[in-house]
């Protein structure tokens, strides 16, 4: 659960909220009349998030079937689940289908 300080707060206490966020791992948020502003965090939240942001950046640029088919991509019964699929089309003979 992360710390929520004001803005004057953290101006009195900035080198101790650094201290916090690097060492005691804690996450700070900054407000400022009431309103989240930033946040504090140490430097190994800091190098995840932007890993994360760099996976995700690489994940923007693949054909959206290939995403798509990602999150099956651990299924076991995936052969089974593409046969149920097929059977059930071919009995629903002469719907509509927009190209």
């Amino acid at each position: 659960m992360p710390v929520i300080v004001s803005a004057a707060e953290a101006k009195r206490n900035f080198s101790e909220l650094i201290g916090r966020a690097a060492y005691g791992r804690e996450r700070i948020i900054i407000e400022r009349k009431g309103k989240p502003m930033v946040a504090v965090i140490g430097l190994e939240d800091f190098r995840r998030l932007e890993a994360l942001e760099t996976r995700m950046e690489s994940e923007t640029h693949t054909h959206p079937i290939m995403r798509a088919f990602g999150g099956w991509a651990d299924r076991k019964d995936l052969d089974k689940l593409l046969d149920e699929i097929y059977t059930a089309r071919k009995r629903t003979l002469g719907r509509e289908v927009e190209l």
